[in-house]
């Protein structure tokens, strides 16, 4: 297990797309195209967004790719897919097939930080940084 970062909680480990060091971000989950859609327009606000998706197809998250978002999580997927090869063309840091590890899930509006300086990126929760109305992601 990654050993914490000052200020930051190790929650999870993922494939790396490409090592572009380490990002901060804040966290929006997008399960349905209109969320997408949504977001697309703020892009000054996607800059500084971290989306995690459940999927890791490009079908769903290409739309978002030229208007670089801070990162990207999925929980499926692998570098060698699709979103994988896109990602690394536009150096997008990307950490796939996230296990998170004492937490359920990464709520809307979680401060975090990810490092994908390695093959196996990182995720880290701000800490001390309550989440949006849904709660913190670390474990209580």
């Amino acid at each position: 297990m990654a050993e914490d970062i000052a200020g930051y909680k190790h929650v999870g480990s993922g494939y790396s797309v490409v090592p572009v060091g380490r990002v901060e971000g804040t966290v929006v989950n997008v399960t349905q195209p209109l969320e997408m859609i949504k977001l697309m327009r703020d892009p000054e606000k996607l800059k500084s967004t971290v989306v995690v998706t459940p999927g890791g197809t490009t079908t769903f998250v290409a739309p978002l790719l030229n208007k670089h978002p801070a990162g990207i999580i999925t929980y499926a997927g692998s570098p060698e897919s699709h979103l994988g090869i896109v990602g690394r063309t536009m150096r997008l840091p990307i950490i796939m097939t996230l296990d998170l590890v004492g937490v359920e899930s990464l709520p809307d509006g979680t401060a975090v930080l990810l490092d994908c300086g390695e093959k196996l990126g990182q995720v880290y929760v701000k800490e001390g940084v309550e989440a949006g109305a849904e709660g913190s992601a670390l474990a209580r």
